[in-house]
């Protein structure tokens, strides 16, 4: 069997990052409100981020092998506001190093691999991914960020463009995540003011698991808010492909 991605099984110099010192909770504050904000389910309306889609590379090191590998593809999130909660629905398509597909229509996930005529079926919790290890939280779950993790500066804490560069750790002990490292668009900061509109924050993605496995992924292409329809994110199963439902209480990943 083909080796699945991470993401299936389961996201400056010295003189600039001592620049932060002064004021730094403060300023640190401001970023995770700034990319918290737009993701929240009572976010102002032209102010939030309903839908995205980019482009990503992805370097995955497998700490257990000894060897890197790396992946491209596309990504696709509807953020579906009910009420005071808010339900991702995500499509990841990966065409290097191998096909897969990874669906979810807020309800079930889907790790779709044709290679092996497999297809990992999955329940997601009725109120998303909180309490679970989440490997795609960094993206599905940014509007409760800092209530699942600690935050602080990553060092340094500025990358070479002036962008915010975050260290979180899980606040529940977690089988799938030991930490993240984030890279935040600098114009979070400047969100809150009247009359923003939506950016995306996260520039690149590091997700440390265990054995020293860590994956990297990084954004490009954005479009936000364009109405992504429901039929995206909806899974037929293909004709002749075996099902696996793992555990109910955890993600197909």
């Amino acid at each position: 069997m083909k080796h699945i991605s991470f993401l299936a099984i389961l996201l400056v110099t010295l003189l600039a990052t001592s620049a932060l010192a002064n004021g730094s909770d403060e300023l640190l504050g401001k970023v995770v409100r700034g990319l918290e904000h737009q993701f929240r389910a009572n976010a102002a309306p032209g102010a939030s981020i309903e839908d995205l889609q980019a482009d990503f590379l992805q370097q995955a090191y497998l700490g257990s092998l000894d060897r890197v590998e790396e992946g491209q593809g596309r990504v696709a999130v509807r953020f579906d506001r009910r009420g005071q909660q808010l339900q991702p629905r995500f499509r990841w398509e990966y065409q290097v190093p191998s096909v897969q597909q990874i669906i979810s229509d807020g309800s079930t996930v889907w790790v779709y691999l044709p290679e092996n005529q497999q297809v990992v079926e999955s329940p997601l919790p009725a109120n998303g991914s909180e309490g679970v290890d989440d490997p795609l939280a960094f993206l599905t779950g940014l509007g409760q960020l800092s209530k699942r993790f600690t935050v602080a500066w990553a060092s340094p804490a500025l990358d070479s463009e002036g962008h915010y560069r975050l260290l979180l750790k899980p606040r529940q002990p977690s089988a799938i995540v030991e930490r993240l490292e984030l890279v935040i668009d600098r114009a979070v900061v400047n969100h809150n003011a009247s009359g923003s509109k939506p950016v995306y924050p996260v520039r690149v993605a590091t997700v440390f698991g265990p054995n020293e496995s860590r994956t990297t992924i990084t954004f490009h292409n954005v479009r936000l808010n364009k109405g992504l329809k429901d039929s995206l994110f909806d899974f037929k199963i293909p004709e002749g492909v075996e099902v696996l439902r793992p555990d109910q209480n955890q993600f197909g990943f």
